[in-house]
């Protein structure tokens, strides 16, 4: 019979056994596998290259796509421009002339329009991207090319004040260096390419919209928001990114009826006819 003192010793040696056991088995679980917080502490200081090459591989792309958004932000701006002009209107004439209402059926010389000044502003914008060549204006001008006297027919005085609406294209020249185009890169900016290019030529057409006050001995006349052509060339240099001096051509061409009070027959005598119109003019131009 084994004795109660043997017994116990036993069973202490048997549970020793078995917990060293256990810890040793423990021990090796947890060198085979990591916490995650043990594998970062190994990877940051071993530079474990799964680890490191994640986070390169994310770094990377946030910052392409930084770049890829910054780009595409590029190239969505384009370009406006707000300029004030001043200069003359020269060489002006007119064609077509005729009587209207008890004048009917009177031959007029058509006669030319005198010299006079010519003032206005104007507001435009040009296309982001590759279509930054092509643009849009408004602008408004005031000019006074009195009719002068002709043929035995009295003179008037004309106050002449224009609306148009333009469709301007524009090249660029004398650029700085031997980037050709810049539209691919991701930091491009419009305002940027004028400071590279600084002379640029451009030309536009669209509509005008006339309104016309004469006056004389015989009375007063107007003919408002009459439709014509209103023509423009020009060129533009910049100072840099944002200021440009610029000199312009301007061409208009209205049919202008007056319909009474204009020349000798009554009240109702009037005058129609074709005006033709040069403006030359110089100013200055902020680009944004």
């Amino acid at each position: 019979m084994v004795r109660p003192a043997n017994m116990n010793l036993r069973v202490a040696a048997a549970t020793a056994l078995l917990l060293t056991g256990t810890f040793c088995l423990a021990k090796d679980a947890r060198a085979q596998f990591p916490t995650e917080s043990q594998g970062v502490e190994r990877g940051t200081a071993s530079g474990t290259p799964r680890t490191d090459g994640a986070i390169a591989e994310r770094e990377r792309r946030t910052e392409q796509e930084r770049l890829y958004r910054e780009r595409a932000d590029h190239r969505q701006r384009g370009e406006t421009y707000i300029a004030g002009f001043g200069g003359g209107t020269l060489g002006s004439t007119t064609v077509n002339m005729e009587g209207r209402g008890s004048a009917l059926g009177t031959t007029i010389d058509s006669p030319n329009l005198a010299n006079s000044a010519v003032y206005g502003l104007k507001i435009g914008y040009f296309h982001p991207g590759r279509l930054n060549w092509l643009g849009l204006e408004i602008e408004g001008f005031n000019s006074t090319p009195h009719i002068r006297e002709t043929g035995g027919q009295p003179g008037s005085h004309l106050r002449l004040t224009t609306l148009g609406l333009n469709a301007i294209a524009r090249t660029k020249l004398g650029c700085r260096d031997d980037r050709r185009d810049e539209r691919d890169a991701y930091d491009y900016s419009p305002l940027r390419e004028n400071a590279r290019c600084p002379l640029q030529v451009y030309a536009g057409a669209g509509v005008g919209i006339f309104f016309a006050e004469t006056s004389n001995q015989f009375g007063r006349s107007t003919d408002n928001a009459r439709a014509g052509l209103n023509a423009l060339a020009g060129a533009k240099y910049f100072f840099n990114e944002h200021l440009a001096l610029f000199a312009e051509y301007k061409f208009n061409y209205v049919d202008l009826k007056f319909d009474q009070n204009q020349i000798p027959g009554g009240a109702t005598a009037g005058l129609n006819g074709t005006y033709l119109i040069n403006h030359v003019v110089g100013g200055l131009a902020f680009h944004f």
